[in-house]
Parts: C-alpha cells; structure tokens; sequence
C-alpha cells in the first residue's frame, strides 16, 4: 500500500498542533520572564483571548474584556481597601457583589460581552495577592496580551499549516 504525500494525515495534523503550540507557549514563557512579567498572568491573557469565539476580531474583543476585568479588578480592590475599616470582611462580599454586576450587566454590550473574559481577568488581579496599584496593572496587562498575542499566533500559524495542507 502506498501513501500519498501530499495530503496530511490527522495525526500529522494534531503532532503539527501540538508543536505549534508548545513552542509558540515556550516562545511567550521566555519573552515573560525576560521582560520580567508574570508567566501565569500571560496564560490567562492566551484563554481570556481564545475563551470563545473563533475571529480575531472576536478574540480581540475578549482581550478587551479581560483587560477590562484588569481594571475592574483594581477598582474592586481599591473600594476592598477603603471599606474594610468600616465594615471589615463584609467589604469583599459587597465589592464582588457590585463588580459581578458590572460584569454581567456588560453581557449586552456586544463585542465586548464576554463575561468568562471578564472574570479572567478579574482572576488575574486578585491572583497576584497584591495591593491594587496602578503599577500592578501595568505588569499584569502587558502580560495579558502578550498571552492574546500568543494564542493569535498559534492560531494563525494553524491556519496557515491547513492552507498549506
């Protein structure tokens, strides 16, 4: 029996998917830890971007989202800060109340109503366990969409490799 070579096979298509995305993840790894970004923050930046949807408009609308979520997040801390002297632990569960309703009330805000993009990103503020700051911001968001970058670029060489194919 003999193989046409000019048509890949499914399992050629997933190892060349495999290695697209292992090295585009290994790619962006590096890049973070040279510009000394968090790592962690990029990923969630690479799901935020591919949570759903399957344009580069669509995804660039979710990376709006989770930078968005970003600065809810730091919102939603600072409001923490000023109210836990007054009402003590009652303050979080009020300032996620309030920001979850932002939140879900922007899922008819279409493009950019992603509300899993939003919570991503509210994720990656309160993962850092750290004071909300404007500068925490500026280390998480370049991280963010360094990760959307990523994932735009695995999703075009994918596409690429199927042309090709």
């Amino acid at each position: 029996m003999t193989y046409a070579l000019t048509r890949a096979s499914p399992q050629s298509d997933f190892h060349s998917t495999t290695l697209i995305t292992a090295v585009v993840a290994a790619v962006a790894t590096f890049v973070t830890i040279v510009m000394g970004l968090p790592t962690w923050a990029a990923f969630l930046g690479w799901v935020g971007y591919s949570i759903s949807g399957q344009t580069t408009r669509e995804g660039a609308a979710n990376l709006v989202s989770f930078l968005l979520g970003l600065a809810f997040g730091l919102g939603t801390g600072v409001v923490i800060e000023f109210l836990t002297p007054a009402l003590g632990s009652a303050a979080a569960p009020l300032a996620v109340f309030g920001v979850v309703i932002v939140v879900m009330s922007l899922r008819s805000l279409s493009p950019i109503n992603n509300p899993l993009a939003y919570f991503l990103g509210l994720i990656s503020f309160f993962a850092s366990a750290q004071m909300s700051s404007l500068s925490l911001l500026a280390m998480l968001g370049p991280a963010g969409v360094l990760g959307a970058v990523s994932a735009w670029t695995v999703s075009y060489l994918q596409s690429r490799l199927q042309q090709a194919a």
